[in-house]
């Protein structure tokens, strides 16, 4: 039997919002997806309904806090069909002014968002830069650059080391073929921010301080990732695209 030759993406956090935009777009242009989620049953679902609509996608339960496990089951994954992409979009986010913040909530945030990072880009990197080949993108925030309008310091600081993770990863590994980017969402309307949108006032709020006028779409993300992690952005690494409809402008 001849190898699937299609190239294998995983995605962490891929089951809901971004992360499935992300694994959408990916599957559509001809990759298999691998949705690595915490949340087991609701990956597989996503992958059965990506395999409905004619792709190819499976799951994998994955948490990114625990980083030896983790890296035990992206290493699993990619000793069975190497890994062309590995997409970091696991995270977690909380709104709590600076002087509500608890030593055990702070960890549990840094755990998930900056320490699952950087121990899954080293895992990726493991595997792809003997190959010499391989495109690492971690999902940002426009956080990564500014801070948040509201109480997110603890978010806002996990975004920001993120993308120094991404910068400094890249510049370290880039004369070995792979390449490491991140992308920095704005506003979108996901299962997480559309209960806000149905309170009065938040959507035409939003929308009045983005400058093309309208939230994002979690495709609109796998967009990016897409073209950082094709051949058409052989020259990029090292890089942040924002993906904010113009707001940090």
């Amino acid at each position: 039997m001849c190898a699937d030759p299609r190239p294998t993406a995983l995605v962490t956090g891929g089951a809901r919002g971004i992360g499935r935009g992300i694994a959408t777009v990916l599957a559509r242009r001809g990759d298999h997806v691998v949705i690595a989620d915490l949340q087991e049953e609701l990956a597989a679902a996503t992958a059965a309904e990506l395999r409905d609509a004619g792709l190819s996608a499976s799951s994998v339960a994955i948490d990114v806090a625990d980083v030896e496990a983790a890296a035990a089951v992206l290493a699993a994954v990619d000793a069975e069909t190497p890994l062309s992409t590995v997409v970091n979009n696991a995270a977690l986010a909380f709104s709590a002014p600076i002087g509500e913040v608890t030593p055990a909530t702070y960890d549990r945030l840094m755990n998930v968002n900056v320490r699952g990072t950087f121990f899954l880009v080293q895992a990726a990197l493991r595997a792809m830069v003997p190959r010499g080949t391989g495109s690492v993108v971690n999902v940002c925030s426009t956080s990564s650059f500014t801070a948040s309008t509201t109480d997110m310091t603890v978010y806002d600081t996990s975004k920001a080391a993120v993308r120094m993770i991404t910068q400094a990863a890249a510049k370290e590994v880039a004369r070995s073929g792979v390449r490491v980017n991140g992308v920095a969402p704005g506003t979108l309307e996901t299962e997480l921010t559309r209960p806000l949108l149905t309170a009065e006032g938040f959507a035409s709020l939003a929308e009045s301080k983005i400058p093309v006028g309208r939230l994002g779409r979690p495709e609109e993300i796998g967009d990016a990732v897409a073209y950082l992690s094709s051949d058409a952005a052989s020259y990029v690494t090292g890089h942040v695209l924002v993906v904010d409809g113009g707001w940090l402008a």
